[in-house]
This record gives C-alpha cells, structure tokens and sequence, in this order.
C-alpha cells in the first residue's frame, strides 16, 4: 500500500469513494466545498493496485487557531478492516504535527479514534455547534489538553 498526498487528477474518485463510504454525499460535498474555501490543509490517500482504497483530509479550525480537525476518513467497503483507515490517520497526524499543528479534533466515534490518542477527557472544556459526546481531541502542544475554548469550524461545515 502506498500513502501519498492527493493529486488534483483524484478528486473525482476520492468523491466517488465518499459517496460510496457515507450514507450521502453529504462528506463528498464537504471536501469539495473545504477544498474551494482553501480549508483543507492535509489530504491524503491510500493506494493499491488498481487504485485509492482510503481517503484522510484534515481541516483548519478558525479558532483556536492552529489547530485542525480530522473529517472525513474513508476506506472503500471491500478493504476495511485491514488496517487501511489506521493508517491513514497515523500518517496524518504525524505530518500534521510535524508540519505545526497545535492539536485536532474529530467528531466521530469513541472506540475508533481512542487508540490514536483521541479522547473526550483532553477536549472536557471544548464547546461547539457539534454533540460534544462526540467530540474528541488528539492534543499536540503543551496545554492544548483540557483547554476551554470554542471551536469555530469552517463554514462548510455548517451547510450540511
């Protein structure tokens, strides 16, 4: 498996992939609508023969500023569970940090982002138009842990 940054020729499959991963198109109109805001700040994907199997992106927040949030991931159905997904958000979270990012949140699901470092007690004082029982927290910078702050999304977010 090969893990490379999104190349403009991939757009259309990577929106394929989404609208196959999610129940809508809803994540596929999100990137393309990050993408032309000039919010995404990390795409990645994964790639086998013959083609991308998974799909990571990461946007900056407005504020706190430097921080990122992780939305969405995507492994196609026939390739999930094998670790596919786990690697993408490893390898993003490592560029994100190496490349200045104070911390990243997701709102997803508990069980799934724990094992990454994720977790609802480090985003405790976090607030959002978002279900806060679904917001978590993979802190980079000393103090970002616990931090009380608003989390302001990019406005694409709030289309959907």
């Amino acid at each position: 498996m090969l893990l490379r940054f999104v190349l403009p020729e991939d757009r259309d499959t990577i929106s394929d992939l989404l609208t196959a991963s999610f129940p809508s198109d809803a994540e596929a109109r999100l990137v393309q609508d990050l993408r032309d805001a000039g919010d995404m700040m990390v795409e990645l994907v994964a790639v086998l023969d013959p083609g991308i199997v998974g799909y990571i992106g990461f946007a900056r927040h407005y504020d706190p500023k430097g921080w990122y949030c992780l939305s969405p991931l995507a492994v196609a159905k026939r390739h999930r569970r094998k670790g596919i997904g786990a690697e993408l958000v490893r390898y993003g979270l490592d560029y994100a940090r190496r490349h200045g990012a104070q911390a990243i949140t997701v709102l997803g699901d508990t069980r799934y982002y724990r094992r990454f470092g994720f977790t609802h007690k480090a985003a405790e004082n976090l607030t959002s138009h978002f279900p806060e029982e679904h917001t978590l927290l993979y802190p980079i910078a000393p103090g970002t842990s616990g931090t009380a702050a608003h989390l302001h999304y990019p406005d694409a977010f709030y289309r959907f």
